[in-house]
């Protein structure tokens, strides 16, 4: 073989080997991306991360083939989903996706529905030390209430309005919750100079507690692990309820962190046979009819509920949903702009023997309370609209029955109901350059 013929053998095989390493590295991306968890909405490939964060009607359209993404709202990045198939059905749902991470693409190893967050119910909560924005160490021995602590775990007093809106609705229930034997405690990772500048301004009285490090965020489970920059070391929001044992008997955390409980619709889950902060008695044929709701003022992304309480006379009784054949009671609040309507709750059911057509019935009796949870409109063009005052809104409904006593069945009735809310400007107001999260 002349050298000529080597350098071309050389030459080529230089070329191959060239060619199988690009080869190897293209045929395995995942192995180079990193690996990990991320939880946000499916969205439509075709809407932006401005659009996503807008809550833009576009990004959770039905598409037919369209390709479908994840939006990482703690990040606000779009991570196309490979392959498409675990996603399908799933758009606009709030999910967690275990995989790889290579550049804009999430190669999805599983895909399910929004990941619980925290501590489970009946585990012993974690006792803790740390100082509050007046200087005061407090462990869950000091802010052990009668019937225990309501702890919320929220993102920050400093850039996260929907956090600063939630604590000043905490406030605002403060006595309510202490009339139930319960102390309140914000947990977060502002410093103490934050907490101090933010709670001075809206005057907030509970302790607001400084975990800097998210040592007491993690003890939890409800650190945010996705977070980076400014964000990295905060907690997902959300609320437990731990008894005067120091067990966690309740937990309530939203996969959206725009959607926030207040603090009276918090007392409503806890203590469901409490009235409503605001109630007024409407006429009704054959029964008593109050129309409740949680809270006169909300902000963008507040969960309101709405109640219908019913006292019925004795030996009368409607019939539950469900009930087939007869008119069965039901609730319905019409949609408008600043709320959407979301799941409604009715108590259990009694079932009653009729002896005059032989049949077991599902029944309501005495007084009961319908509920209906709405969310004020958190999309950043409504939000951004509001006044100074924000927005007075009259959100109306129906309520359609029919009474029975033992021996007859009265005709069926339908009434109308309204409920008044204000929706307030959410607080944009951050600390001090010299303090705030960098």
């Amino acid at each position: 073989m002349n050298d000529r013929e080597s350098r071309v053998r050389l030459t080529a095989i230089f070329g191959c080997l060239v060619l199988a390493l690009a080869v190897t590295r293209s045929a395995r991306p995942a192995n180079d991306a990193k690996r990990g968890a991320w939880s946000g909405v499916i969205v439509n490939a075709s809407c932006n991360a401005d659009e996503a964060f807008a809550e833009t009607a576009k990004c959770t359209a039905e598409t037919l083939g369209a390709l479908l993404a994840l939006y990482d709202d703690t990040i606000r990045q779009l991570f196309v989903l490979d392959p498409q198939e675990p996603a399908r059905g799933h758009l606009g749902e709030n999910v967690t996706v275990k995989g790889s991470l290579d550049g804009s693409t999430l190669h999805v190893d599983s895909l399910r529905l929004f990941a619980e967050v925290g501590l489970k119910p009946g585990q012993k909560a974690p006792d803790f030390s740390a100082m509050d924005q007046f200087g005061r160490t407090q462990t869950l021995e000091t802010l052990r209430g009668l019937r225990g602590t309501v702890l919320l775990f929220y993102r920050s007093a400093d850039w996260c309005p929907y956090c600063k809106g939630q604590l000043i609705q905490l406030q605002a229930a403060k006595q309510r919750f202490e009339k139930q034997g319960l102390k309140l405690a914000g947990i977060s990772y502002d410093s103490a100079g934050i907490l101090k500048f933010f709670s001075t301004r809206r005057k907030i009285e509970f302790p607001l507690l400084s975990d800097p490090d998210s040592q007491i965020i993690r003890e939890y489970e409800v650190l945010n692990g996705e977070a980076e920059g400014q964000n990295k070391g905060m907690a997902r929001p959300g609320y437990f309820f731990i008894d005067k044992e120091g067990v966690i008997r309740e937990k309530f955390f939203e996969a959206k962190y725009r959607e926030r409980l207040t603090g009276n619709a918090l007392l409503a889950k806890l203590f469901p046979e409490l009235g409503e902060e605001v109630s007024d008695t409407v006429e009704a044929p054959h029964l008593q009819l109050k129309v409740e709701q949680s809270d006169r003022v909300a902000v963008p992304g507040n969960l309101v509920t709405l109640t219908a309480e019913v006292t019925l006379p004795p030996d009368v009784h409607v019939y539950a949903p469900g009930t087939k054949g007869y008119k069965a009671i039901k609730m319905m609040v019409d949609s408008v702009p600043e709320f959407e309507v979301r799941r409604s709750s009715y108590p259990a059911s009694k079932v009653l023997y009729l002896p005059a057509i032989k049949e077991q019935v599902p029944v309501f009796e005495g007084t009961f309370r319908i509920r209906q949870e709405i969310k004020a409109n958190s999309m950043a063009d409504f939000s951004g609209a509001l006044g100074a005052d924000g927005e007075a809104v009259t959100v109306k409904g129906l309520i359609e029955y029919q009474a029975c006593d033992s021996k007859i069945c009265f005709l069926p009735a339908s009434v109308p109901l309204e409920w008044h809310l204000q929706i307030v400007p959410l607080d944009r107001q951050r600390a001090p350059e010299d303090i705030r999260h960098k």
